[in-house]
């Protein structure tokens, strides 16, 4: 650790103001979420509308800043064998990640952290920490309520290891966010009746639990990377810390620091692939009623970066010309993995073990898909 990086985190006053601007953020994200829920429940709304979405705040700060640095810009295409990319839109969503990517994982990190410090490690181990059965059904729960891309839960997913969660709750999380939240699952009771919808939930909720009970051979295990980055603090002589937030903001700052390449790099592929999304419609509109529908509909959207909430467009496109299983295979594949997120997983994991983790999406992405073609055949 060089002599500036010692200055930096010895400059009391920077550290004190910059973790309690970062506490302050964090107040106003969870404050935030519980105004959607109450905000929904006083106009009347359904249940389902009251969950809110955590990150919403630090998503409209970076859509904001997207619009506003690229408004001026020429609408440029250009031709691509997977069809048009705009560089405006590449250039605005980009940016919208480069702000919000960095920002979540910055403050799941601090948050999960304050939370190990300031609640006793007994308690942690009874709920996320817990490396068992439960722990698993607290990951994948906790993943059910936070409905996010597969770039985003990357970055969440490296927060909650670093705040204690055990391997089993952090991969079961890291399945269910972006595959089994409260978008996907209303969506398929709307397109799938009630049997697809409970069909999708059932089957979704074991597979990240199988997900987690397989974690140690898929190599999901970033605890090592995390421990490497923290560790380094020890090398910085005569840091002292006045409280836990000071302490959880240079935990933050570290792993976010050691993070921000493979996040921007992240964020700019998210960006390109952004103008493909709509591309998967032509491919089951081709598809149809074929065995292989759900084969296509893996290998064509499990690239690409589209969250829960934005298949709505796509579902309904092609939910009258494809089968439910294809449906399925169409809404998990584009939500349980994507390049972003393979980027942000060769930096936790190593690249091997990214390839494991995508191998085992995709199959079983696949698989639930034939299946489920199969028990609704004719239906």
């Amino acid at each position: 650790m060089n002599n500036m990086r010692k200055e930096m985190f010895n400059l009391y006053p920077f550290r004190r103001a910059a973790s309690h601007f970062a506490l302050a953020t964090l107040f106003f994200v969870l404050f935030h979420a519980g105004w959607q829920s109450v905000s929904a429940l006083l106009d009347g709304k359904d249940l389902h509308h009251a969950v809110p979405v955590l990150e919403k705040p630090v998503a409209d700060l970076g859509k904001a800043i997207g619009a506003a640095l690229t408004f001026w810009m020429p609408d440029a295409v250009v031709s691509t064998p997977l069809g048009a990319l705009s560089m405006r839109t590449t250039i605005a969503y980009t940016l919208y990640e480069w702000v919000k990517l960095p920002i979540l994982l910055f403050l799941t990190t601090f948050g999960m952290t304050l939370l190990r410090l300031k609640v006793s490690a007994k308690k942690i181990e009874k709920t996320l920490g817990r490396d068992d059965f439960l722990g698993a059904v607290g990951g994948t729960i906790t993943g059910m309520l936070t409905p996010v891309c597969s770039c985003t839960v990357t970055n969440l997913y490296a927060g909650l290891v670093a705040g204690g969660a055990s391997r089993k709750a952090s991969t079961a999380f890291l399945f269910a966010s972006p595959a089994l939240n409260e978008f996907a699952i209303v969506f398929m009771f709307v397109f799938g009746g009630l049997w697809g919808g409970l069909t999708y939930l059932f089957v979704g909720f074991w597979a990240a639990i199988v997900t987690a009970y397989l974690s140690p051979v898929l190599g999901l295990n970033p605890q090592n990377f995390v421990d490497q980055v923290l560790k380094a603090k020890c090398h910085i002589s005569h840091v002292t810390y006045a409280n836990e937030v000071e302490h959880a903001f240079e935990d933050a700052f570290l792993l976010s620091r050691h993070l921000l390449l493979p996040v921007l790099i992240s964020g700019l592929l998210a960006g390109v692939l952004v103008n493909f999304n709509l591309t998967i419609i032509q491919v089951m509109e081709r598809a149809q009623f074929h065995w292989w529908g759900p084969i296509a509909a893996t290998l064509i959207g499990l690239p690409l970066d589209v969250n829960a909430a934005a298949t709505a467009p796509i579902l309904m496109a092609v939910s009258s010309v494809v089968p439910l299983g294809t449906l399925i295979s169409v809404m998990m594949a584009t939500t349980v993995a994507s390049i972003p997120e393979v980027s942000m997983l060769n930096r936790l994991i190593s690249k091997r073990n990214t390839a494991k983790v995508v191998t085992w999406y995709a199959m079983y992405t696949i698989a639930i898909g034939l299946l489920i073609n199969k028990l609704f055949e004719g239906i």
